[in-house]
């Protein structure tokens, strides 16, 4: 792997919006299956993640 490439999936994997769309998917799942607490919890983290200034 030579150092441009490594730059480019480092960058990839760093990047705030993985996250975010991981637990947007995790609450939609949650909302979903009727997992009331679930949901409230990752819609929280969301918010929580969002607020901490790291997206």
């Amino acid at each position: 792997m030579t150092s441009a490439t490594a730059g480019a999936v480092r960058r990839a994997i760093t990047d705030p919006l993985v996250p975010v769309v991981l637990v947007a998917m995790a609450a939609v799942a949650a909302a979903a299956r009727d997992s009331m607490v679930l949901g409230w919890a990752t819609v929280g983290a969301l918010a929580g993640y969002s607020l901490s200034g790291s997206v």
